[in-house]
């Protein structure tokens, strides 16, 4: 029993890696595609684009869309990223934009109160 029990703590530790933080190319829907990183781990996650920019992918539209921080979740919000395009530019003044430093603070909330992303 006692070693089931081992087992059972090293492999959640093994499960909860931090993200891949390497620059790689992301798609979107359309097939646009941009550079960024991964960052975060199992308790928060999101894309950091090379100009600064948070993103988070939304699942129902399939893109990669700029986040926001809603009752203490990072969420997609609903504004697509744009890389490099006149929509961009002129989006740019319109879109919330997340501070990373409020994203960070986030996070640590969520590794010490041992929340998951859902």
């Amino acid at each position: 029993m006692r070693y089931l029990l081992i087992v059972v703590l090293l492999s959640t530790y093994l499960f909860s890696a931090p993200a891949f933080n390497k620059t790689r190319e992301f798609k979107q829907a359309d097939g646009t595609t941009f550079l960024a990183k991964a960052k975060g781990d199992s308790y928060l996650n999101w894309i950091e684009t090379m100009d600064g920019e948070v993103l988070k992918y939304n699942s129902k539209s399939k893109n990669f869309e700029h986040a926001k921080i809603n009752s203490g979740r990072l969420e997609a919000s609903g504004e697509k990223y744009e890389n490099k395009s006149a929509t961009r530019k002129s989006s740019s003044r319109v879109v919330n934009r997340v501070n990373i430093d409020d994203v960070y603070k986030l996070w640590h909330v969520k590794r010490r109160d041992g929340s998951y992303v859902k």
